[in-house]
């Protein structure tokens, strides 16, 4: 019986790094595996990651004197390293995961180099997983071409199958390759999925599996059920391809399924190439702290007001350069008043500067951008909402990960897509009041505020800020990305404090 749903182990230890092709000892090797020696001088580092796929350490990660549990994520079918980027960006503590990847396409190796220097990332290429070990042809996708169609549709998808049909079988020397256009025709290793995790994990261990291999997997699960391999696999994801030259018959196909059930072995769907997980919902559930002030359903872009005064929450929008968020902060933080900032952080920035953050989190609130810094314009509200789903469940990650609890985010641009996909991970969408230097409107060019001084600049901005709070405050942004900002914050505080009929107060004083 399987015992997929166990209890996920917590002790982890420091990883070797391993290679798989065949067994020998223990140790897996293959010479054509992409895994990169720490030992490298410096010229071979810099040398195209195809030149550098002989070279390997064929050390085994799970070693007598390894001890305690391990996490492992396998990826069959690595392709594009997508459920590589996937599993690493929004599945709960993927840090302490050991990923191991097999792809049968060796032209898609660059796409793991990112990933090497976690030291627990290990792509497989080229390498193919099966129920047996040996070699088979892999039938690979051809470059891309302008006119070019895969299966009658604008698709380059990279990668490939084991499986091929007749049509696909012939022309190799041309841009041929048949429906979907697998004109690329190589000789691979492959290895016996069963008998890798039996030999490469251990039953203890907490083991995720990932099983999208065009067709191989019927072998593969036939293999892993008669082995009862299943023992070793805590978490199954996978998908069935009916459609594959396998040669097995509907009958044969609907049987594994059957005995896949009759095992107690549930298979979730996992598409990494559309960023979809079947339980994303369930694993990317983070707790939102539950006295968060201000409605989910809209769009908070002002504050309430409270007695005579109209209140003005300040808010800094964190860019990627440290260096000039670090000097806005750290001069309103020196300001002679207690100025209750409340700092919207991108996701990467929280995983590139931990103790920076964590400094801040002491003395301000600290709230979610977004996952990552995108170009100008509204490219990421653009993105369909998959992607946009996965760059905030990544935030909230990173988030989760320092110990911080953000019940708010501050996207780029918000339309109802967007704030849906918010609203479902129990978040409030915030859009400020008036934002420095603004976003829309085009009222800072050279004639009008870049050609002058500083000091001539430093009115222009006040005057535009003070213009857009008006009389009834609301929330004001600064960007820490434009240098400007932190010209004008001594000012801009002083007129805040001295001048203005406004009440600064907190984000979450301001919603209340």
């Amino acid at each position: 019986m399987a015992r997929l749903g166990k209890t996920v182990p917590v002790l982890f230890v420091p990883v070797c790094a391993f290679i798989a092709g065949f067994i020998v000892a223990n140790v897996v090797i293959h010479p054509k595996c992409l895994l990169l020696d720490n030992a490298k001088s410096e010229q071979q580092r810099n040398e195209p990651l195809s030149s550098q796929t002989s070279e390997i350490r064929h050390q085994t990660d799970n070693s007598p004197s390894d001890t305690g549990p391990k996490k492992y994520f396998l990826d069959c079918g690595g392709n594009m390293a997508s459920s590589v980027l996937m599993f690493r960006e929004i599945y709960p503590n993927a840090h302490e995961y050991i990923i191991h990847s097999f792809e049968i396409d060796e032209k898609l190796g660059p796409y793991f180099a990112p990933y090497l220097s976690d030291g627990k990332t290990f792509p497989h290429i080229p390498m193919g997983v099966s129920g047996e070990t040996g070699t088979l042809t892999a039938y690979l996708e051809g470059p891309w071409y302008p006119g070019k169609r895969n299966n009658k549709k604008d698709m380059q998808w990279g990668g490939g199958s084991l499986f091929a049909f007749p049509d696909e079988k012939k022309n190799t020397e041309e841009l041929g390759g048949g429906l979907r256009k697998l004109s690329r025709h190589i000789e691979v290793p492959i290895v016996d999925l069963s008998e890798w995790i039996r030999n490469n994990t251990r039953k203890e261990d907490y083991v995720i599996l990932k099983l999208d291999v065009e067709g191989a997997e019927y072998d593969i699960l036939t293999k892993m059920l008669a082995d009862k391999t299943f023992d070793w696999v805590d978490k199954f994801y996978g998908e069935f391809h009916g459609w594959s030259p396998t040669g097995k018959t509907k009958e044969e196909r609907d049987k594994i399924a059957r005995d896949l059930k009759a095992n107690g072995i549930k298979q979730l769907n996992w598409a990494g190439e559309s960023k979809t997980i079947a339980d994303f919902d369930k694993i990317t559930t983070i707790e939102v702290p539950a006295d968060t002030p201000g409605s989910l359903d809209s769009i908070l872009d002002n504050c309430i007001k409270s007695g005579d005064k109209h209140n003005v929450a300040l808010i800094i929008e964190v860019g990627m350069n440290a260096k000039l968020a670090r000097r806005l902060i750290g001069t309103i933080g020196a300001y002679n008043e207690q100025v209750p900032l409340t700092l919207f952080v991108y996701g990467d920035f929280v995983q590139q500067n931990p103790d920076l953050v964590k400094e801040w989190s002491q003395r301000y609130d600290i709230e979610i951008r977004i996952g990552s810094n995108w170009p100008s314009g509204n490219y990421w509200q653009l993105q369909n909402k998959n992607l946009i789903r996965m760059d905030i469940v990544s935030a909230m990650v990173k988030f989760h990960e320092l110990n911080l609890h953000s019940g708010y985010i501050f996207p780029s641009d918000v339309d109802g897509d967007v704030h849906g996909v918010i609203k479902s991970k129990n978040l409030r969408t915030i859009n400020s009041t008036m934002t420095f230097p603004p976003k829309t409107g085009g009222k800072l060019n050279k004639e009008s505020y870049f050609k002058f001084r500083d000091v001539e600049r430093i009115p222009k901005a006040l005057n535009m800020i003070h213009s857009g709070l008006g009389d009834t405050g609301g929330i004001l942004s600064l960007d820490s990305d434009f240098p400007d900002n932190h010209m004008i914050s001594v000012f801009l505080l002083d007129y805040l404090y001295e001048v203005s009929p406004h009440h600064i107060v907190s984000l979450r004083q301001c919603l209340k």
